[in-house]
C-alpha cells in the first residue's frame, strides 16, 4: 500500500495544480506555501518510478494548453513561470507549434509556401542555400532547437572551403527570413540567427567596366540600331536586363523626354518567359535625354522592316527575331559576341549597370541616383553600384588643388 504522501505526489504527476505537499518520508520544505491565484501557475513536487522527488512548474500557454517543466531550485521555477506570464500578456508563443519539424522540412515547406511567380528569383536563390548548404549540414536537427552556435559553424565550415561572401550571406538570408516569418506567425519561438556573427570572408563585388573597354563596346554597338540601343538603356540608364527586355514602346513619352520602367521578363521554371512587375514593386519614370530618345527611335524605323517575320508584336522594344519575349540568356550572348568583336575583356551584361550609375554619381544628387536604380536603400546603392574609378579620383584631387590656401 502506497503511504499518503506518495499517493498525493502520484496525483500531482498526473496533472493536478494543487498546492504542493511534503512527503512524509522525506522532510522537505514545500515549494510554494501560497495559494496562486488563477493563471499565475502552480509550483510542486512530484514523486517519479524511482522514488524520486522532482519539483515541477505548470502553467497554461497563450493557446490554452498547459505546459509544464521541471527544476532544480525554486527560484528558477519562479522565474520561468514569470517569463511564461510575460509573453502571454504580450500574446506571444513560447512553444513551437510542431517541435518534431527538423529543419530541412521547416525550410522546404517555407521556401514553397512564402513566395509565388512573382518572386520566383528570390525563391530560386533561397531554395538553392538551403538545398545546397543548409539542408546537408543542419537538416536533420529540430527546427525548433537550432542554435546561433550550429549556424556559426556551418559558416565558418563554408569559409574555410573558400566559398565566396555571397554564398555564406544567401545561407544567413534564407534562415534569418524563415525563421523571422515562423516566429511572426507564432510557430516558432525564438529566431537563432538574431545575434548571428558572420565569418571575416572579403567581399568581391563585380565592378564597373574601365572606361577605355566601355568606350570600346559602346562606339562598336553603335554600328547597329538594335545593340546600340540595348546598350544605351543598359550602360546610360541603368536599367536591369530583365527590366530592358520587358520595356515596350509605349513605356517611352517623346513629349516629356521620359521611359517607363514598370515591368520585366523572367523564366520562370515549368513556366517559360512571363512578365513580371518590376524586382521592388516600384515602378519609376526616367527622364531620358534627347540623344537616348533618337537612338530609340532609329532602332524602331529598323524594327519596323523586320516585322514581316514577326508571329506576334507585343509592342516591345527589345523582342525576340519573332516579336515575342526575349530571354535573358540570349540577351547575355548577344553581349558576349559584341564584346568579342570590340575585342574587349569579358564582362557580365549587368556590370554596365554599375558603369551607369559609378557615371551618374558624379553627375547628380543622391535622391536621383536612387530614383534611377529603383532601390530604397542608400547602403544598397552606394556598397553594390557606385565606385571610385581613376576620374572621380582625379577629379577629387584637381578639386583639392583649387581649395589649397594660397599665400596673400
Amino acid at each position: 500500500m502506497l503511504d499518503a504522501g506518495v499517493r498525493a505526489a502520484n496525483h500531482y504527476a498526473k496533472g493536478s495544480e494543487m498546492d504542493p505537499v511534503k512527503n512524509v518520508n522525506t522532510p522537505t520544505p514545500k515549494a510554494s506555501t501560497q495559494k496562486r491565484s488563477n493563471g499565475q501557475g502552480s509550483i510542486y513536487y512530484v514523486v517519479n518510478k524511482q522514488g524520486r522527488r522532482i519539483l515541477k512548474a505548470s502553467i497554461f500557454d497563450i493557446n490554452g494548453k498547459r505546459r509544464v517543466k521541471s527544476f532544480k531550485k525554486k527560484s528558477d521555477a519562479e522565474d520561468w513561470l514569470s517569463d511564461q506570464k510575460r509573453a502571454r500578456q504580450h500574446g506571444e508563443n513560447t512553444y513551437a507549434t510542431n517541435p518534431k519539424m527538423t529543419v530541412a522540412e521547416f525550410l522546404c515547406g517555407w521556401v514553397e509556401s512564402q513566395y509565388n511567380n512573382d518572386q520566383s528569383n528570390t525563391q530560386r536563390f533561397y531554395k538553392n542555400a538551403i538545398k545546397n548548404h543548409i539542408v546537408p549540414a543542419l537538416g536533420n536537427i529540430k527546427a525548433a532547437t537550432l542554435t546561433t552556435k550550429s549556424i556559426e559553424s556551418l559558416l565558418r565550415d563554408m569559409a574555410a572551403r573558400h566559398l565566396g561572401a555571397g554564398t555564406l550571406r544567401s545561407v544567413k538570408a534564407a534562415l534569418s527570413a524563415a525563421y523571422n516569418d515562423a516566429v511572426r506567425l507564432g510557430d516558432l519561438t525564438r529566431n537563432p540567427t538574431k545575434n548571428l556573427k558572420m565569418p571575416d570572408v572579403q567581399v568581391k563585388p563585380t565592378k564597373p567596366l574601365p572606361r577605355s573597354d566601355w568606350e570600346k563596346i559602346y562606339i562598336e554597338a553603335a554600328k547597329d540600331p538594335y545593340m546600340h540601343a540595348r546598350i544605351e538603356v543598359a550602360g546610360m540608364l541603368g536599367l536591369r536586363p530583365g527590366e530592358a527586355l520587358g520595356l515596350k514602346w509605349s513605356d517611352l513619352n517623346i513629349e516629356e523626354s521620359t521611359i517607363q520602367i514598370v515591368r520585366q521578363v523572367q523564366r520562370i521554371k515549368g513556366t517559360g518567359l512571363v512578365i513580371k512587375a518590376v524586382k521592388q514593386k516600384k515602378e519609376r519614370t526616367l527622364a531620358i535625354s534627347n540623344v537616348t530618345i533618337q537612338i530609340l527611335l532609329t532602332h524602331k524605323r529598323y524594327q519596323t522592316l523586320q516585322k514581316a517575320a514577326w508571329t506576334e508584336d507585343l509592342d516591345l522594344i527589345f523582342p525576340n527575331s519573332l516579336g515575342k519575349l526575349l530571354d535573358e540568356k540570349a540577351d547575355r550572348n548577344s553581349f558576349k559576341d559584341l564584346l568579342k568583336i570590340a575585342g574587349t575583356p569579358n564582362y557580365e551584361l549587368y556590370q554596365l549597370r554599375k558603369t551607369a550609375f559609378t557615371a551618374m554619381a558624379s553627375q547628380t544628387d543622391l535622391k536621383t541616383l536612387m530614383e534611377f536604380t529603383g532601390h530604397s536603400q542608400v547602403s544598397t546603392v552606394m556598397n553594390s553600384y557606385v565606385f571610385a574609378t581613376s576620374e572621380s579620383m582625379a577629379k577629387a584631387v584637381n578639386g583639392m588643388d583649387q581649395l589649397r590656401p594660397k599665400k596673400s
